[in-house]
């Protein structure tokens, strides 16, 4: 897909082209319509720096995105530049041969002292980078300031007092948690985040094939979500509105992305009532941990050739880029160089460095693909229907798709 011109007289920095003689475009294809405006900031900003404006070109959904991008490769009109997922869905688009391998320009990153080498290895196939951070989220729990301090609360530092906290908000008559089956690829989140703080050993077996979908784990990750359930710790899961409900009070608590942290501000939740912590370990003793989206940005074989295209990337991980980015959105993505974009990826970068948490990557990501759409389709029918009896014909479901995928392996 060649949407591009020349650039006339062209000297690329380290991290920032000099601006060129005459404007240049770089289209970015995303499913990330909700950024649609901000990207497009950036987009501009990107031109006032270098003379390349990136233009933001959105998909509907992440099914019609994929089917995109897929077709265009098969066709041999690969997009310069485009986002992805990382995981095992990102090897697979690396194994195409269409994507450039971006090391040289890691290398520059890390040697501009921004970026560290964990998270390049977010972004890595075989050895080598292939991408660069749209994002990096550490997936928290954002929390309603002031209703716990009417409550009395404080942030939990063990699964206890997380459980505590709920039982007291049920008993002032408001819901704990905010989680719904929105846009249809919510339902992991909760189920992903259980078995981490529950069985942390089995979190990554389950993506491997060696921890099953009905075994004892993952059973006791669905019983204590319909305890939960059954509590009223949860609000309606059939809603289509979460940034809004979180903005009407839905859920004291809202397990998410920090990405999420701008929507609900933009959506209408004053900045300084929103706090934020790393969830806490059911198992004592447990290491910390936390579950981390990199949303990878990669090019293609013939983008990364043209230096419009290489300059539009360039200014995405400059300082100036990831600052415009981050006060459009307030999205992190690894830049240590900018400013942090607000105070709740501050705090959260903060928390992770006094406990030294270990990242683990998001189910989305680590599931294989095959199986990606038809399990959390099930983890979906369990939060509308959430008792044991569905949850065993969930489970069931699951290890039948699971295990027929990894025979053929």
């Amino acid at each position: 897909m060649k949407l591009k011109g020349k650039l006339m007289g062209t000297a690329v920095g380290v991290l920032l082209a000099a601006a060129p003689a005459f404007a240049q475009e770089v289209q970015l294809f995303h499913d990330k319509g909700f950024w649609s405006e901000q990207l497009q900031t950036v987009g501009d900003a990107a031109r006032e720096a270098t003379g390349v404006t990136i233009t933001e070109t959105p998909y509907a959904n992440a099914e019609q995105y994929k089917a995109f991008v897929q077709a265009s490769i098969a066709s041999g009109e690969t997009p310069d530049m485009f986002t992805w997922w990382t995981g095992a869905t990102f090897a697979e688009l690396v194994s195409s041969g269409q994507i450039a391998p971006l090391d040289d320009l890691w290398a520059e990153m890390i040697a501009n002292g921004g970026y560290g080498e964990a998270s390049k290895e977010l972004f890595m196939v075989d050895g080598q980078a292939y991408a660069v951070p749209l994002l990096l989220a550490r997936w928290v729990v954002l929390y309603n300031k002031p209703l716990y301090a009417e409550l009395g609360l404080e942030e939990p530092k063990t699964w206890d007092e997380l459980m505590s906290n709920a039982d007291a908000i049920v008993a002032a008559g408001e819901t704990p948690f905010l989680a719904t089956v929105h846009e249809g690829w919510r339902g992991f989140i909760w189920f992903q985040e259980l078995l981490l703080r529950m069985h942390p050993e089995a979190y990554n077996g389950l993506n491997d094939g060696s921890v099953a979908y009905d075994g004892p784990e993952v059973r006791a990750v669905f019983e204590a979500w319909s305890d939960m359930y059954a509590k009223g710790y949860f609000s309606d899961p059939r809603s289509t509105e979460e940034f809004n409900d979180y903005v009407r009070g839905a859920g004291a608590m809202y397990l998410i992305g920090e990405w999420a942290a701008g929507l609900v501000v933009e959506a209408g939740v004053p900045a300084d009532d929103l706090g934020v912590f790393i969830m806490p370990n059911a198992v004592e003793g447990a290491p910390a941990a936390v579950i981390v989206e990199g949303s990878p940005l990669v090019v293609s074989v013939d983008g990364a050739q043209d230096e419009t295209v290489m300059a539009a990337l360039r200014f995405w991980v400059s300082d100036e880029g990831a600052n415009a980015w981050g006060e459009a959105t307030g999205n992190y993505i690894g830049n240590n160089s900018a400013e942090a974009p607000n105070a709740i990826v501050a705090e959260v970068n903060a928390d992770i460095a006094e406990t030294g948490a270990a990242a683990y990557l998001r189910w989305w990501e680590a599931v294989p693909p095959d199986l990606q759409g038809e399990l959390v389709a099930e983890m979906n029918r369990f939060m509308l229907d959430p008792t044991m009896e569905t949850a065993d014909e969930v489970m069931a479901t699951m290890q039948s798709l699971n295990a027929a995928y990894w025979a053929d392996q």
